[in-house]
């Protein structure tokens, strides 16, 4: 079975981290921080195949240039604890071969990235040491039709109330429409004041207005845990098409499959410097150890599996003998009362 690995993470301004920066080692290129005033120089880094960006229907050409597109996302996140960037980086099975990690990764982007509206920017890299994998970088706020950033957050009508009465809005519920009032102006909220009556305000040259609830909601469902599920169970199944039936892999834990396995766990880049090194790390000791310890599993099970087969072969033949005997049994007893009756 080919390795498995699928992680998410946020990339964000805390703890002065920069889109610029990341994206720069992750390409292995030199990018300037126009916010910083700093030039990341990772031209020499080794082990970085290739790099592309992908861009959904909406986002300008421009935004194909690395450098300009990372100073624009810092431009637009200018909070303390801005979020730059979502990063998805997976294993790519040795099993395939260049091209296809390439053309699976592409596949991986597009159905579940760009095609929603994200802009990707990735990376191939490879040292040669039987990790290949990809960082996946991808923008967190949409880009309009006039290919200007959106807003992450957006105010809508609410459409139902909580346990607590509180006004919420429900997708799954139809809601207001300001384009098609009369068939929809049934599923607003009232806004209430304290008689629970509905508020109103009286605008100058306009009359009474009634008031309704309004609530913030994110502009899209990017940030939905429910999504870690479905992109993960989305990069086994785009590798699983190049991969022939012995090498599959599943995102699910092997308690999940049902397996009696027990995992290995990540050894990270300094744990494998060392032990290239000559060193033995502490965790690829571990993942050694689990290794072994799951073969000596196997080797039980299968013992206890022959064992138990061979127990119910040799059940089985007895009792076959048994049926036999009584068989026999009943013959001369049946032989014996006939002969007592002809006499």
């Amino acid at each position: 079975m080919s390795i498995y690995h699928c992680s998410i993470k946020i990339i964000n301004r805390v703890g002065g981290r920069s889109a610029v920066a990341s994206a720069a080692y992750r390409s292995g290129e030199k990018l300037h921080n126009d916010e910083t005033g700093l030039t990341h120089d990772f031209t020499k880094k080794g082990g970085v195949i290739m790099n592309e960006i992908i861009l959904p229907v909406n986002a300008p050409e421009e935004f194909r240039n690395r450098e300009y597109l990372w100073n624009e996302v810092q431009k637009i996140e200018k909070r303390n604890d801005a979020q730059f960037a979502r990063e998805i980086e997976v294993a790519l099975p040795v099993e395939m071969n260049r091209e296809e990690q390439i053309q699976c990764v592409r596949n991986y982007i597009k159905e579940n990235f760009t095609s929603k509206g994200m802009i990707a920017d990735w990376a191939l890299h490879d040292k040669g040491d039987g990790n290949p994998h990809a960082h996946i970088m991808l923008t967190v706020r949409e880009v309009d039709s006039n290919k200007k950033w959106m807003a992450k957050q957006k105010s809508v009508f609410a459409n139902a109330r909580d346990k607590e009465g509180r006004p919420i809005y429900n997708p799954e519920l139809p809601s207001y429409n300001p384009k098609d009032k009369d068939a929809t102006e049934k599923y607003r909220i009232p806004k209430l004041d304290e008689n629970g009556k509905q508020k109103v305000r009286v605008r100058e040259g306009k009359g009474t207005e009634l008031l309704w609830e309004k609530v913030t909601i994110p502009s899209n469902d990017w940030n939905d845990r429910k999504n870690a599920e479905v992109w993960r169970e989305s990069w086994a199944k785009q590798c699983n098409r190049f991969l022939d039936k012995d090498n599959q892999i599943d995102h699910r834990s092997y308690e999940r499959q049902g397996l009696d396995i027990m995992p290995s766990i990540h050894e990270g880049v300094r744990a494998r410097k060392m032990e290239a090194d000559g060193k033995v790390a502490d965790r690829c000791q571990i993942n050694r150890d689990i290794k072994e310890l799951n073969f000596i599993r196997k080797q039980l099970k299968q013992l206890a599996k022959e064992i138990t087969e061979l127990i119910t072969e040799k059940a089985r033949a007895i009792y076959d003998r048994f049926k036999e005997f009584r068989r026999s049994v009943g013959d001369v007893k049946r032989s014996g009362t006939d002969c007592g009756d002809i006499g």
